[in-house]
């Protein structure tokens, strides 16, 4: 292509540049779908019923959407248990995964959350980790490295942010898009540390839970301005969630998709108002654990803004 030959002022000319940049877009078009769970219980949970409830919420969502992405699912969503290191699960939870897309021919990911060396029944778990596998296997796993202020003592983290883990990246690419996984607190450690983007386009922020409010780690607003809104500041970036909320309901407006587009306005004062990304489709499934709601998000987003 002579694109110097192309004139702004000639009307076919113009018409030409916008469908191939059109055929571009559409070709590297992907879509997240957030899980949020809503559990009847308070943190107790086995990882069979987990593993059968992905399988069904994969499956839904596959029916609810075409063409190639990114399924995503809370922190912690199985654990090895009080001595074993997540590593015990990684070949199990890729085989179940690869079996589940096994006839599919779109390219689709699902990442999760693996919890390790659970030592005080879910409030002080050693080792964090996030998965991510397709049908041809991991694709990436990335260790927690941004621990909270309690965290500090025993919390086995990454040495940073581009470390390996178990010879993983924690990055990869689908469609020319590259994704980066998240454990947690990981996204407030991107701003905090200011922390350069390396090339990413999308952050997967696999959150733990928020209790009952008034109890710890009930702050699902402060999370959703300090971690998913501010790291998409700090890296101009499209931020994803997924968490689970044990005994309580999952507020209808918290986002589990953000977009910062709001220049140097403080984080603080960042509303839900201000996010300028909405899903594509809404839909719950009951699973044994309780209620899970699911949002796609279509890549580039759809904005809320007309």
């Amino acid at each position: 292509m002579r694109w110097c030959a192309l004139s702004p002022e000639n009307l076919e000319d113009i018409t030409k540049f916008k469908n191939l940049v059109e055929n571009k877009r559409r070709r590297h078009d992907n879509w997240v779908a957030t899980v949020v769970l809503q559990s009847d219980r308070k943190y107790k949970y086995k990882s069979d019923e987990r593993l059968n409830a992905l399988s069904l919420i994969v499956e839904q969502v596959l029916q609810n959407i075409k063409g190639d992405g990114v399924i995503l699912f809370p922190a912690g969503w199985l654990n090895a248990g009080k001595k074993q290191k997540p590593r015990i699960l990684y070949d199990s939870t890729a085989a179940s995964v690869k079996n589940i897309l096994s006839n599919e021919r779109r390219n689709i990911v699902v990442a999760l959350g693996i919890d390790g060396r659970d030592i005080d029944g879910g409030d002080k778990v050693v080792d964090q980790i996030a998965i991510a596998i397709s049908k041809n296997g991991i694709e990436a796993i990335g260790r927690k490295f941004h621990p909270t202020s309690e965290e500090e003592e025993y919390l086995d983290r990454a040495q940073d942010h581009l470390s390996l883990e178990d010879n993983h990246k924690r990055i990869f690419s689908l469609n020319g898009k590259k994704y980066f996984l998240a454990v947690c607190y990981d996204s407030f450690g991107i701003r905090k540390k200011e922390l350069p983007n390396i090339g990413i386009d999308v952050i997967l922020n696999h959150v733990h839970r928020f209790n009952p409010k008034g109890e710890p780690s009930s702050g699902d607003v402060y999370f959703a301005k300090n971690g998913f809104a501010g790291a998409s500041k700090e890296w101009n970036c499209l931020v994803f969630g997924a968490a689970v909320f044990f005994k309580r309901e999952v507020p209808d407006r918290w986002p589990t998709g953000v977009y910062w587009n709001c220049g140097s306005k403080s984080v603080q004062k960042w509303s839900y108002n201000d996010n300028p990304i909405k899903p594509v489709s809404l839909f719950s499934i009951k699973v044994t654990e309780g209620t899970a709601h699911i949002r796609i998000y279509n890549l580039p987003y759809e904005s809320t803004h007309t």
